[in-house]
């Protein structure tokens, strides 16, 4: 009971200070899981180790987070995304809708691999100068691309199949057959997320108007800081190698990291043949570095603690045993429906590893089946993961559109909740989720 409870109280101060800004996330995660461990009797040793464990689990995303940043830092430097900008810029011609379904398209291919920070990279930073330049808020388009990769992060190679099959000892290529119709009515969602976000963002004043002013103000507002540093004769050199950077990520088994790693040494060197200079930009580029790493290493202490005190579990088994038994009988469908909430707090190993389980031995004394009760509760928890503060991955998403956490939870939460009730509801109503 205790370890419940003070996962709950736990979790609860952690969003608290969060969306109030009182505190940074590192402190947070750091703080609240040693305390909460702590309280629960456990000692020095044993804390150590969950740490150890916790930070085994992100800190290669912690190393991609240096190499990334710094990457597309230097090409913003020298002017990479400029060219591409402006022809985007007369592409588009201020039609806010089409930029939103490119960002949909964008996503959907980049997800096929069931790979987010993938995703991130090739969506956000090429989008995020022309965004700004077309006054449409980076933030929706945050929304939208998260809204189609949790869609998409239901293939049958992704975490979330690849878990549950595992749970289910099914094969995931059958298990996604019977998500696909919620996958692709999930898809049809978000699209309609975007033709809903556009129309926003044009009644903000984004379009046409923007982009004169923007054409107006780039021939006037040259820095000739920022032009000392642009490479206009090295152009195509960073194309390609960017291009290669990409190949590399999707046909190869390199770990990402050691891919922009490569990738920063051969822009430094080429660019910036002065050690000075590149000593100067990695200076530049290090206070968004050192502050996204932090944040992930001590997320994994977060991780640690909620994974191997069985904290997960406990709270999981205090809400079953205190819900009434009408609610019992279709508790699958209360766990879909808190889902949302539920994937923000805790990392996929517990959630399909340990909650799925117990949800599924309590819904079978009811007569519902294991893969109705996966499929729901997979949806639900899946709709909000991109925003949760104890995967590695949704830092990669705050570091290429340089939003804070706060911001990215306070706009995209309900959109992408709604896209995942949705989903569960047609599944209901087309009888492939068991009520």
């Amino acid at each position: 009971m205790l370890l419940a409870i003070t996962g709950f109280v736990m979790i609860g101060l952690l969003m608290f200070f969060l969306l109030k800004g009182k505190a940074i996330p590192m402190t947070l995660f750091v703080v609240l899981p040693i305390l909460g461990a702590v309280i629960n009797g456990y000692g020095l040793t044993d804390i150590a180790g969950f740490i150890k464990d916790g930070v085994s689990t992100t800190w290669s995303m912690a190393a991609l987070f240096v190499f990334v940043v710094t990457y597309f830092g230097i090409m913003t430097d020298v002017g990479m995304f400029d060219k591409l900008v402006q022809k985007l810029i007369r592409i588009a011609d201020g039609h806010v809708l089409g930029i939103f379904l490119v960002v949909v398209l964008i996503a959907t291919l980049g997800h096929l691999d069931g790979n987010s920070p993938t995703t991130y990279l090739i969506a956000i930073p090429a989008l995020l100068p022309l965004c700004k330049k077309l006054n449409i808020r980076i933030t929706a388009i945050m929304a939208v691309c998260c809204s189609v990769i949790t869609v998409m992060n239901l293939v049958p190679w992704g975490g979330v199949l690849n878990r549950q099959s595992v749970t289910l000892a099914m094969d995931s290529g059958l298990l996604w057959r019977a998500y696909l119709p919620m996958q692709i009515f999930g898809w049809f969602c978000c699209v309609g997320l975007a033709v809903v976000m556009s129309r926003i963002e044009v009644r903000r004043g984004a379009g046409k108007a923007a982009v004169l002013a923007a054409g107006e103000t780039a021939e006037t507002a040259a820095d000739p800081e920022v032009l000392a540093l642009q490479r206009p004769k090295l152009l195509w050199y960073n194309v390609i190698m960017t291009v290669v950077v990409f190949v590399l990520l999707f046909k190869t088994s390199l770990p990402n990291y050691s891919i922009f790693m490569m990738g920063c040494v051969l822009a430094l060197a080429v660019n910036y043949p002065n050690p000075k200079d590149q000593e100067a930009r990695l200076a530049a580029h290090a206070p968004k570095v050192i502050s996204l790493v932090a944040t992930v290493l001590s997320a994994g202490v977060m991780v640690g603690v909620l994974n191997n005190t069985g904290m997960i579990v406990a709270m999981a088994e205090l809400i079953i045993h205190i819900l009434p038994d009408f609610l019992c009988a279709h508790l699958h469908l209360v766990f879909a429906f808190f889902g949302g909430f539920i994937g923000l707090a805790v990392s996929p190993d517990p959630l399909y590893y340990g909650i799925l389980p117990v949800l599924i031995e309590v819904c079978s004394q009811y007569g519902i089946p294991a893969q109705s009760v996966a499929i729901a509760f997979g949806i639900g928890a899946d709709s909000c993961f991109t925003l949760a503060p104890v995967i590695a991955s949704t830092y990669l998403g705050l570091a290429v559109s340089g939003l804070s956490l706060k911001e990215h939870m306070r706009f995209s939460f309900f959109p992408l909740w709604i896209v995942g009730l949705l989903m569960i509801a047609f599944g209901c109503v087309m009888g492939y989720i068991v009520i």
